[in-house]
């Protein structure tokens, strides 16, 4: 769907770090969580007089109305606030009338890219849950509070002819490939201008330069936020793709000051694992999860009475027990499959004449027309992380960061000293693997004898190699700095 622009209006901040900045200015307020919940929710109408007279053929049609039903949970008031944060700190450091901002820009394309005095204030978090559970639908709720492109003429009596693309929601391509990424990215980015043809542009014979053109117009359009949807299809990526993937959204956050967010089912965690720093980054702001509902949550019920008031049956029963207990035994908590099953239920009872939803109607619908969810919610019933495992969505959060989790920590015994030095004490005891490594390698200088840091800064041509292998600066940085890859 093509966005149309809006022009900027601007609200004074009273956030000392949001203050005077156009692209922080020109969003909407901050907002309560009273008011979040009012803007988020999505409640049609229920049933009227004149929608019960309709013939059966055409009551049907009205059923469909409970797909559009957005109740507001607790989990969406913490979305919301979590991407207001995001996407604020984001543009802390990409104030357009900083200094370092305009350097950063202009060097994008040479040689000085990431020595110009630009500091990323961008952060990431990730959105994980269960297929069907509202993931993708609390996403664009939120989002919607946002206009996705705003146009920019004056700020502070001066000219600022800026257009701010305010996020940017991209799906991973099927086989997870950077190519696949770049054309999602540029198809996006013309939806967001107004702007079908704008990929056409983009026409390049390899993907190192698509990815430097993505970098340079993600800087142009002040990209607020890239959410990145479906993520687990990078477990389908070639060989080395899905490192090369998840660096390259990683190097948006580090050197081009772009959030970035993280969504897809539970097996997405496993992804991170093999990279620490990936790990790291996805969880700057922790891991929102998406978790199915208990039987006894206020919640679930809240939402089940609230789709249950929802009936174009000629009789409506109470929600009793043996049905609350029906419909929880049929959906195990996910709300997806709630929806569904109240709307084939309902077309089920009208269509046979029944015209009334009930425990045994709930039943037959489910075994007849759903069967093709029943060992995924076999294996959700019997809470078992072995057979979860093996639906690749459906293993729980914790049980994939235990797993990750489950490594020898090893301390480098140079940034160790280091610390020390700066005056900051860590008592930690080498590991047996760090010591037999030591012996197995007599060539490592001991680090009493190593030269303190200031003194191999002076005597060093490349003082960011000596910080790098001194153990202060990660060797991250430089993975797509093309200054770096051709000295090495």
């Amino acid at each position: 769907m093509t966005t149309y622009p809006i022009f900027a209006s601007y609200t004074k901040q009273a956030i000392a770090e949001y203050a005077d900045n156009p692209l922080i200015e020109a969003l909407p307020p901050i907002l309560s969580w009273e008011a979040a919940a009012g803007l988020i929710a999505n409640l049609p109408g229920q049933s009227t007089p004149e929608e019960l007279a309709l013939e059966p053929s055409v009551r049907i049609h009205c059923v469909d109305r409970l797909r559009s039903i957005i109740q507001p949970m607790s989990i969406h008031l913490e979305l919301e606030s979590l991407f207001s944060i995001l996407i604020r700190r984001g543009y802390v450091g990409r104030n357009p009338y900083s200094p370092e901002t305009v350097r950063h820009l202009h060097s994008l394309s040479g040689a000085s890219r990431y020595h110009d005095g630009f500091r990323s204030t961008a952060e990431t978090f990730s959105l994980v849950g269960l297929s069907g559970i509202g993931k993708s639908t609390a996403l664009w709720a939120i989002l919607s509070l946002y206009p996705q492109t705003i146009r920019h003429e004056r700020f502070g009596g001066r000219a600022f002819v800026q257009t701010q693309i305010t996020w940017l929601k991209l799906d991973c391509p099927r086989d997870g490939s950077l190519t696949g990424f770049c054309q999602e990215f540029f198809i996006a980015v013309g939806k967001a201008l107004g702007d079908e043809g704008y990929h056409k542009r983009f026409r390049t014979r390899n993907v190192t330069d698509s990815l430097q053109q993505m970098a340079q117009v993600a800087s142009t359009f002040y990209i607020g936020a890239l959410l990145l949807d479906e993520i687990q299809n990078l477990h389908t990526a070639k060989i080395g793709g899905k490192d090369s993937v998840l660096n390259f959204f990683l190097h948006l956050v580090n050197n081009i000051g772009i959030p970035v967010v993280f969504i897809g089912t539970n097996s997405m965690v496993s992804l991170f694992s093999g990279v620490m720093r990936n790990a790291r980054r996805c969880c700057d702001n922790g891991i929102i999860e998406f978790g199915r509902f208990e039987k006894d949550s206020d919640e679930w019920r809240m939402l089940v009475e609230n789709l249950w008031s929802y009936q174009w049956c000629h009789q409506h029963l109470e929600l009793t027990e043996d049905i609350y207990d029906a419909i929880y035994e049929h959906t195990q908590g996910v709300t997806d499959i709630l929806v569904k099953l109240l709307i084939l239920t309902q077309r089920y009872v009208i269509q046979s004449g029944a015209e009334c939803v009930t425990a045994a109607a709930i039943r037959i619908v489910s075994d007849s027309k759903m069967q093709i969810l029943k060992p995924a919610l076999a294996a959700l019933r019997s809470r078992d992380p072995a057979q979860m495992g093996q639906f690749d969505d459906l293993l729980p959060v914790d049980e994939q960061i235990a797993g990750m989790m489950a490594f020898k920590f090893t301390v480098d015994t140079g940034r160790l000293k280091g610390l020390r030095d700066a005056g900051r004490h860590v008592a930690v005891a080498p590991s047996t693997d760090s010591v037999e490594r030591s012996k197995a390698a007599p060539s490592v200088v001991p680090v009493t004898t190593r030269q303190p840091l200031s003194k191999r800064l002076a005597n060093s041509e490349n003082r960011l190699e000596a910080l790098r292998e001194s153990g202060w600066i990660n060797r991250d940085i430089f993975e797509f700095s093309p200054l770096y890859r051709s000295r090495h």
